[in-house]
């Protein structure tokens, strides 16, 4: 048996001792989460420094905002890391030097209003990235809208996007995948079964020789376990193949002439058609006035909520007349209120005396 004693306890005192000095202090402070968003554009505004940091902090944002988007929304329609990148200056030159008619910047630029307003991080980050309107999904809908007017094989696989995602929805069961990445998709659970590789699940798609996007879904699913929207799509492009589209020939540019004298001539009949308290809201959200504004100087509009009432009926007034004009449909995602941006700036053109 060990000794026990004075020596024992003394060793142990020693062993202790040096274990401490060989161990590195742990010293737990309290540290205060201080958001830099604020100070980084109140500083690249007001004294024109911190730029770097800020555009990465921008860049950051973009990257995450822009995850679940397909080509379509990107320039050249396609999504790549130069394309994302792009999307990000250009948020941030917009959000630097442009200055935006609605609310909430009132003829300022984003970020002039984000420092003038005393904007938290929070809603800076919500105006320029994350809400529908925000500045970077509005430039992503201006893309889409472009690509896919230009791009009948964009056309096509948005509309196959959206058809799988119908499918989805209305079958399948949601595979949370974490904080801001795209769920997976699979059928309701029937046991066990084997996963093939997705360049075999497409050659026994392509076995099945039928069209129909609800049955290729699911067997891509039973065959390839849990998919993405976006895997799913390039499986199914892959199977049925995309329409063929005709070059230009060389020097030819396509003129669009005829298209935007429709769209001025539509936005100039929906004005005149348009009633005197109507046209008065469209020339105050081209002025750049704030809600309370609006509602302190019209009887009728009473509350936020009847002001955007008034303009999603307003804007839903431009956006027929203008459908009507040109043909075809709208783009999926738009709507009459991010529509009325491009078309004050029209209606500015066209009845300048009004709208100066």
């Amino acid at each position: 048996m060990a000794p026990e004693g004075p020596h024992l306890e003394g060793s142990m005192a020693q062993i202790c001792n040096r274990l401490d000095k060989l161990s590195p202090q742990r010293k737990w402070t309290a540290m205060d989460a201080i958001d830099t968003m604020p100070a980084l554009v109140r500083a690249f505004t007001e004294e024109g420094t911190s730029a770097e940091a800020l555009l990465r902090e921008f860049m950051r944002h973009v990257a995450k905002v822009a995850r679940p988007y397909p080509d379509a929304y990107f320039t050249l329609g396609q999504k790549s890391d130069d394309a994302v990148d792009d999307l990000g200056n250009r948020a941030f030159s917009v959000c630097a030097s442009v200055p935006k008619g609605r609310f909430p910047f009132t003829d300022r630029t984003p970020f002039s209003a984000y420092v003038e307003e005393q904007f938290d991080g929070r809603t800076i980050r919500y105006h320029s990235f994350y809400a529908k309107l925000a500045i970077t999904r509005e430039i992503m809908r201006d893309d889409y809208a472009f690509n896919l007017r230009r791009d009948p094989v964009l056309r096509w696989r948005a509309e196959l996007y959206a058809d799988i995602g119908a499918v989805l929805k209305a079958g399948c069961e949601a595979v949370p995948q974490g904080r801001g990445v795209p769920p997976k998709w699979q059928r309701p659970s029937t046991g066990m079964r084997m996963i093939r590789p997705p360049e075999v699940v497409i050659a026994r798609l392509r076995q099945f020789e039928v069209t129909d996007i609800e049955t290729l879904v699911h067997a891509a699913l039973v065959e390839g376990g849990p998919q993405t929207q976006s895997k799913l799509t390039h499986m199914l492009e892959a199977v049925l193949g995309a329409p063929s589209t005709d070059e230009p020939e060389a020097g030819h540019t396509e003129d669009h002439t005829a298209d935007r004298m429709g769209v001025r001539e539509a936005v100039k009949d929906a004005w005149e058609a348009l009633e005197d308290p109507d046209r008065w809201l469209v020339i105050a959200l081209a002025r750049g006035d704030a809600y309370e504004d609006l509602i302190s100087a019209h009887p009728q509009l009473n509350n936020k909520v009847a002001v955007s009432r008034a303009v999603s009926r307003v804007g839903s007034h431009f956006l027929t007349r203008v459908i009507e004009a040109i043909g075809g449909e709208a783009a999926p995602d738009a709507t009459p209120r991010t529509l009325l941006e491009p078309i004050m700036a029209m209606l500015a053109e066209l009845y300048p005396a009004d709208f100066s």
